[in-house]
């Protein structure tokens, strides 16, 4: 400002050396600008031609998480890990395989063989198998095969039929035993979607925060220009004044020119305001909007106000409500009981493979003829429904990996990975205490600093009042009284930003504790 006023100054010297003076320095006492009070008030005369959109601050979060690409990519996630999950759940299906095959084989007369002829075999096969979640899998079902040997004769030599229906059982008792191991693809999965979750809500939480800090500095932006506006009108007002007086012989040319500098530089000013709110609308649009094109030629009004009065803040129920609301650390608890789960599995996997095997069963044999083919076969499965020849068998298999370097290095990964996630969590709980508490201090700031604002306001209001009542008296100087003109505008503006500061210091402190989609009224539900 020192350096502005220098140049002001210089301007006005070099031009009074050939000017000359034409009467005394004196200019009509102007009223000072009235404060800017009414937030979210579209600026005096900004953008006429185009049509407004009034919006309240709900309204375009409501618009921007309808609208916002980044979450519309975003929510899919957690949709996409739940159909993983779906898949990996497909383990524990129970299978149903059938088949039947015929074989058919025709042979040459041997000394050590049968006599020439046909040999056909039929085998028929229906059963269930699967796996449980202990890692018990089984296999239930009947087996019937049919075996026809003719010569070429036309003799038939043998016909024999095998059926058997039973269940044959297969238990882990180390590696690939319990629950734990053999659900492990599927909570890790619930883990991601979990993550996945967190990491929606807090790209959720983001564009919030950036929709409503954007949404106060357009509130800035259009009082900003306002403020601008009236600053150039009053030292048009003044300049107007001035070229009266000059033109009566009371007013002399070097006060005219100090009036059109000032006019000149607060025009600058104005059109620099406007410049930075055209730019903020459209960043804002297209925070709000898929189409920007569709929004381009309109002017988004706010309409709700920025809050000005302090606001009790608490920080360690804000620290408190941060631990339990961020999803980052919600995010950070989640890996951590992910690699428990990661540890778990490959410890398990350093055991060796101990399996019990079993199977129990009926079966039936017997021979005959073509022609009593099926009614043999009838008998066959009687004999099955009536359990006369039992069958079983029991066993144990032991596979000792030697080495078993794999399993050794994955158990070891996680076992660090574990060490890792804990160090995360507890460096997101220390960024979590110091972020909320950062924020705090910079409400408790701003809230005061608006204050402060506000005090310099009314005070450069009070100058300018003295100084206008000393110009009366012949005590002032045309230059004296724009400075301070500039200083009050100067004051309002600094006051606006100061308001706008600690709006969006609230903004990020319900950002850092967690709370900022309850207070904007939004609700996530879990797809």
């Amino acid at each position: 400002m020192f350096i502005r006023d220098c140049s002001i100054a210089l301007a006005v010297f070099c031009s009074a050396a050939w000017l000359g003076a034409a009467g005394p320095s004196t200019v009509p006492v102007v009223p000072p600008v009235t404060p800017v009070t009414t937030i979210g008030q579209p600026p005096t005369r900004l953008d006429v031609n185009k049509p407004k959109q009034y919006l309240t601050i709900r309204e375009c979060i409501r618009l921007g998480l309808q609208q916002n690409l980044d979450i519309g990519i975003q929510r899919l996630n957690p949709m996409i890990a739940a159909a993983d999950i779906l898949a990996a759940e497909g383990i524990f299906d129970v299978n149903w395989e059938t088949s039947f095959t015929d074989a058919r084989n025709k042979r040459p007369g041997g000394v050590f063989t049968s006599p020439p002829g046909r040999t056909q075999t039929d085998t028929f096969t229906t059963g269930f198998s699967g796996k449980s979640p202990i890692g018990t899998t089984y296999d239930f079902g009947l087996n019937i095969q049919r075996l026809n040997t003719t010569t070429n004769s036309g003799e038939t030599l043998q016909w024999s039929g095998l059926p058997m229906v039973g269940i044959t059982l297969t238990q882990p008792l180390a590696k690939g035993f319990g629950w734990e191991v053999n659900t492990f693809e599927i909570r890790v999965l619930r883990k991601a979607r979990d993550i996945s979750y967190m990491q929606f809500v807090q790209r959720v939480m983001q564009t919030v925060a950036t929709i409503e800090q954007s949404y106060y500095d357009l509130i800035h932006d259009c009082e900003n220009v306002r403020a601008q506006r009236q600053s150039v009108e009053l030292a048009q007002r003044a300049l107007d004044e001035n070229r009266k007086r000059f033109e009566v012989g009371t007013m002399s040319k070097l006060d005219i020119v100090q009036a059109e500098a000032e006019v000149a530089q607060r025009e600058g000013n104005l059109i620099d305001a406007t410049r930075i709110l055209d730019q903020h609308q459209a960043a804002f649009k297209q925070l709000i909007s898929r189409d920007v094109v569709s929004l381009r030629d309109a002017f988004i009004v706010p309409v709700d106000r920025a809050s000005i009065g302090p606001q009790p803040i608490n920080p360690l129920d804000s620290i408190r409500a941060g631990l339990e609301n961020r999803p980052e650390y919600l995010q950070r608890r989640l890996e951590l009981e992910r690699s428990h789960i990661y540890v778990k599995y490959y410890r398990n996997s350093l055991l060796p493979e101990v399996d019990l095997t079993g199977s129990y069963g009926f079966n039936a044999l017997s021979g005959g003829s073509a022609s009593r083919d099926w009614p043999r076969l009838d008998d066959n499965m009687n004999q099955i429904a009536n359990g006369q020849f039992p069958t079983w068998s029991a066993g144990v298999v032991v596979t000792v990996p030697l080495g078993n370097t794999t399993a050794r290095g994955n158990y070891r990964h996680w076992k660090l990975a574990v060490e890792q996630a804990l160090l995360s969590l507890k460096k997101t709980e220390q960024d979590i205490i110091v972020g909320v508490d950062s924020a705090a201090i910079q409400v408790e700031a701003m809230a005061k600093l608006i204050v402060s604002r506000q005090a310099a306001t009314r005070l450069q209001e009070e100058t300018l009042r003295a100084e206008e009542e000393k110009l009366k008296a012949g005590a002032s100087t045309t230059f004296v009284v724009l400075r301070i003109q500039r200083d009050l505008t100067d004051a309002r503006v600094a006051e606006l930003r100061a308001i706008a500061d600690y709006n969006q210091a609230l903004v990020d402190l319900a950002l850092k504790d967690g709370t900022i989609l309850k207070r904007a009224g939004v609700a996530i539900e879990a797809e």
